[in-house]
């Protein structure tokens, strides 16, 4: 059985900037079938790749990833609350975003589109989707817990919302915070966008943000990845 660590937080460090800023509304997240590798990874690590400019903008994703069924057939796994199912059984998640590989604390929203594709011997019947800031040595305190506004868009309303919980903490609570729930059929590809921004009095360091695909079930973790950046001033 996995324990599940908890930390004692103080409140302040828990409130979050009071609202998003006010910038245009990105197109919606493209949402497709398509095709993929047959193996499916763990949860990977991704680092922005510094480059010339230091503005942080959404790079978009292409439709078509290459997703493609998976000819296996497995059963639904299970696995203990909090915990992720055996690598054979997962999903591929990529993220895409900040290509300058720095964010800037006082810049606009930085996009991040998170892609996923179920290449697993699985058909899930539901799953969650899940994006927060990770830890990040940009906390101004004794505790890694990045503060900030994350957003999903939603295609429906055609407006950025809330997501239940913004950063990871010390556990593995921040899985319970999954929002946009749909079947994921083998070989099915879906994209969401979101943005975030970092708290203001967030100094500077490296950090990043982290997306997970989740059965509401446990919550249990079927695929995840991680990009990586510099947050400066």
């Amino acid at each position: 059985m996995i324990k599940r660590l908890f930390l004692a937080v103080p409140a302040g460090l828990l409130a979050l900037t009071a609202c998003s800023p006010s910038v245009a509304t990105p197109p919606p997240p493209v949402v497709t079938t398509t095709a993929a590798s047959a193996a499916a990874p763990t949860t990977t690590t991704t680092s922005a790749t510094p480059a010339s400019t230091t503005t942080a903008t959404a790079t978009p994703v292409a439709s078509d990833n290459g997703c493609k069924p998976n000819p296996a057939t497995a059963p639904v796994p299970t696995a203990d609350p909090y915990g992720s199912v055996p690598a054979a059984d997962q999903v591929r998640v990529s993220l895409s975003g900040a290509p300058s590989g720095t964010v800037k604390v006082d810049g606009a929203p930085v996009e991040v589109d998170m892609t996923v594709c179920n290449n697993s011997p699985v058909s899930y019947p539901n799953v969650g989707f899940v994006l927060v800031l990770d830890h990040c040595t940009c906390v101004a305190g004794p505790l890694p817990f990045a503060h900030g506004v994350v957003q999903r868009y939603d295609p429906a309303t055609l407006k950025y919302v809330d997501v239940p919980l913004s950063y990871a903490g010390g556990g593995m609570d921040f899985l319970s915070a999954y929002t946009a729930q749909q079947p994921l059929p083998k070989g099915k590809s879906v994209t969401l966008r979101y943005w975030f921004v970092f708290a203001q009095d967030t100094i500077s360091g490296k950090g990043g943000v982290r997306a997970d695909v989740v059965t509401p079930d446990g919550p249990h973790d079927i695929g995840g990845a991680k990009l990586s950046f510099t947050v400066s001033h």
